[in-house]
């Protein structure tokens, strides 16, 4: 399609959305549009089950946190109680926890450790992205309606963790998908509206057992194009958008009808290698592969306000992350690193992408590509649509890739021990060494001794050079000045539970 011609397109698509959510709203709030909050959101909401293919989705997850509750939340570094009253351990296989006894779902139906159970059992056994992270489970118990016992095969140090995104609901539901078109748990919001891959409206929960939250509704409308999404916050059409590209931040400055926020995260960018395909097997390939990238001046052109130079495989603020020795722009050690390998003269190979996958996807291959010919590596670039792109990633025929990814609980073992262990097969790179590493930390229950573990699992991982690990990302957002009370969290998905509209 003409690119003029799919502008329109998605204006006009992004028109109609508005307009039809504008009508659900005042419909639905007595014409009182000041009563919800409108919120663009950058990538499409396909599914609202939490516990299936969907449970590590991120805009899934941006929605559903709003409707479900969990057993403990992170608070910074700190995982505090939430449903979940108090936890103890009588030994290392095992995890007590007393819930709350005064919660109901919205349809007025108490919230018991049954729901806990089987929402916990429904989510293992969907095998999805997270069940992998639940391995250690061998059984789960409820001896009354307010106590639940998680037993594990092998002490479990990131159980909580993993509980901070483990969604609770209704236990007759949990396999209900007509269930998921309108979900309701016993969070601040329940759905009132779904239209898959275009908007989700959420109605404030009465049954609440938590403060009440300020605004009545909150709207989500998918608004694919940038250039619309701006013009629909100018045209006060929408309240609060994010990710919006950093080089369109600069629009809003000194404007006081707008908040921008820029905020780190739990998201970095990163080029895997396959550690399985000559030459990529010898570790000094890899590392003449990043030697020859000028970061620095990448970062400049292409990245300012996007993120910061990373120090690790994994962003400063989660659990287990550790600085590492930055690796030197040098091409003369990336030619001597070649030639020893047995590469005096380069090599060939092809590096793929998904297309739109990553903040100036585009531009940051080529000139990923551009200094790695100035050392004798020809790269063939392979942008590829998502679906194809995922397809070559999980069947590891690539030779290299570059994306972006989050380590959603905030917890080094959601990303270490989930790509990086010989047995997850993600990167063809094995190695017994850090497998020990991730596996003690995995099952380690002092949480300094794990933080530990993983600095030494990350420093394994930078030094053989198993990627490239660029940038951490920040996130940003953008709301009018009528807007109160938001509060960015790390893992980029917005909660406006404290939102109030002025």
């Amino acid at each position: 399609m003409h690119r003029r011609i799919a502008g329109l397109a998605g204006l006009a698509a992004a028109a109609v959305v508005l307009a039809a959510c504008s009508s659900l709203e005042e419909e639905q709030s007595g014409g009182d549009a000041a009563a919800v909050l409108r919120v663009a959101n950058p990538t499409p909401v396909t599914s609202l089950d939490p516990l299936g293919a969907n449970s590590a989705d991120l805009p899934t997850l941006t929605v559903t946190q709003h409707v479900f509750d969990t057993l403990v939340v992170r608070e910074g570094t700190d995982l505090v109680p939430s449903l979940a009253t108090e936890w103890t351990n009588p030994d290392d296989l095992t995890w007590q926890f007393t819930l709350r006894d005064d919660v109901v779902f919205a349809d007025g139906t108490p919230l018991t450790s049954a729901d806990v159970k089987a929402s916990l059992d429904a989510l293992i056994a969907a095998a999805g992205p997270l069940a992998g992270t639940w391995s250690a489970v061998a059984s789960v118990e409820t001896p009354d309606d307010t106590t639940l016992v998680i037993t594990t095969s092998t002490p479990l140090g990131t159980l909580l963790s993993n509980l901070a995104i483990m969604p609770v609901v209704p236990s007759e539901k949990v396999t209900d998908q007509e269930f998921y078109r309108a979900p309701y748990g016993s969070g601040p919001y329940s759905v009132t509206q779904f239209t898959p891959g275009e908007a989700v409206v959420l109605e404030r929960n009465p049954e609440y057992w938590g403060d009440a939250p300020a605004v009545e509704e909150i709207s989500f409308q998918y608004i694919p194009e940038v250039s619309s999404r701006i013009t629909a916050l100018e045209n006060d059409e929408i309240d609060f958008t994010w990710s919006l590209p950093s080089d369109q931040l600069g629009r809003f400055d000194g404007n006081e009808e707008f908040s921008v926020t820029t905020f780190p995260t739990y998201a970095n960018y990163y080029i895997w290698f396959n550690s399985s395909r000559e030459p990529l097997t010898d570790p000094r390939v890899r590392q003449a592969l990043w030697h020859a990238v000028d970061l620095e001046a990448i970062h400049a052109a292409l990245f300012d306000g996007v993120g910061e130079i990373a120090t690790g495989p994994m962003p400063d603020d989660v659990f287990g992350a550790a600085d590492n020795t930055p690796y030197a722009y040098d091409p003369d050690r990336a030619r001597q690193l070649l030639a020893e390998a047995g590469y005096p003269d380069g090599f060939s190979t092809e590096m793929m992408w998904s297309t739109g996958c990553c903040a100036n996807g585009e531009a940051f291959a080529q000139a990923l590509i551009s200094d790695w010919a100035k050392v004798g590596i020809t790269v063939q670039p392979a942008p590829l649509e998502r679906a194809t792109w995922l397809e070559r990633l999980l069947a590891l025929d690539w030779d290299s890739t570059m994306s972006t990814g989050s380590t959603l609980t905030g917890d080094a073992d959601f990303t270490l021990a989930r790509l990086y262990l010989s047995s997850a097969e993600r990167t063809g790179y094995a190695n017994p060494e850090l497998d020990t590493l991730l596996i003690e930390a995995r099952e380690e229950l002092d949480q300094d001794r794990r933080a530990e573990l993983y600095a030494q699992a990350g420093a394994i991982i930078w030094n053989d050079a198993v990627g490239i690990f660029p940038l951490d990302l920040y996130g940003n957002s953008v709301a009018s000045s009528a807007v109160q009370g938001f509060e960015p969290t790390p893992n980029d998905m917005p909660d406006f539970v404290g939102v109030s509209l002025d």
